[in-house]
């Protein structure tokens, strides 16, 4: 997705004892979304799917802390980040449709999801501190 077509960006992490497709697998089920493309960068692999105007982006860094010393927001023990770049024609991507998604993952995870940040442009965006928990917790 373009940088320029994108409205905001939330981001989420959580610590789970699954590989990356394992993880996606489930994802994908819970969400009901299509199949996701795999990757690797220097310290990370990461998977992806655009879907219904939302680009959701799972990493796993191969050293657990990584996403840390990246974002001293994200707790040292969380191995996956999460990030929903939300595009501009999306309209209708509000906060409780963001909610809806959190207390799934928590949920199907049985984790507690880290809801850390919004970005809305270049040098703006939004501290959080918020923790989804699991329903059945």
């Amino acid at each position: 997705m373009d940088i320029e077509n994108i409205s905001k960006i939330e981001h989420f992490s959580t610590f789970v004892d699954l590989s990356l497709k394992e993880f996606c697998l489930k994802l994908s089920l819970i969400l009901e979304l299509p199949q996701m493309t795999f990757n690797t960068e220097n310290e990370t692999e990461y998977a992806e799917v655009n879907f219904n105007g939302i680009d959701y982006n799972i990493s796993k860094p191969y050293k657990l802390g990584s996403l840390h010393e990246c974002d001293d927001n994200v707790p040292k023990d969380h191995n996956f980040g999460i990030i929903l770049s939300i595009d501009k024609v999306n309209t209708d991507f509000n906060n409780n449709k963001l909610e809806v998604i959190a207390n799934l993952i928590s949920t199907s995870f049985n984790t507690d999801l880290l809801y850390y940040r919004t970005w809305f442009s270049n040098g703006f965006s939004t501290e959080k501190a918020h923790i989804f928990t699991p329903n059945n917790k």
